[in-house]
């Protein structure tokens, strides 16, 4: 009996596993591009006013490739994505294993600015008025008198 439920167990997490890890990492608006393709890399964050990100991309390479084909690898996987701007790349491998570096960055997607779209006034849009200050505020009218004077 703890054999089927061990088994049971096992097929569970790797259904799971291949549910969680499988993402399609683009979007209908990016299409996959060809290896290759022509990327902007930001160690940092990227220097265009607006993008979409698409997802992260990650390689994982053996200590035999050099980190130029790793990094290849990881641009190769960008480009897979759909992407055409690749940032926050480490300037050093990850070392997990012995025998292993990983390579992880955000891949993004410059957002095309339409600059003939002038922003829609509000319906109450006038003259900014500014607010009275506390000081300027005049004092209450004096009580009437209930008693008819």
């Amino acid at each position: 009996m703890p054999r089927r439920s061990l088994l049971a167990l096992a097929l569970a997490l790797a259904a799971c596993y291949g549910a969680c890890s499988r993402s399609s990492g683009r979007t209908a608006r990016y299409p996959r591009r060809s290896p290759g393709c022509e990327l902007s890399v930001h160690h940092g964050l990227p220097e265009v006013p607006v993008w979409d990100d698409i997802g992260i991309a990650q390689v994982d390479c053996y200590l035999d490739e050099s980190e130029i084909a790793c990094l290849g690898r990881l641009r190769t996987e960008a480009c897979r994505m759909g992407g055409d701007i690749l940032y926050n790349v480490p300037a050093k491998a990850a070392r997990p294993i012995e025998r292993g570096m990983i390579y992880r960055a955000q891949v993004a997607h410059t957002r095309p600015s339409n600059k003939k779209e002038e922003p829609v006034p509000d319906a109450g849009a006038g003259p900014v008025v500014p607010i009275p200050s506390a000081w300027t505020i005049p004092p209450p009218p004096p009580a009437v008198d209930a008693g008819g004077q």
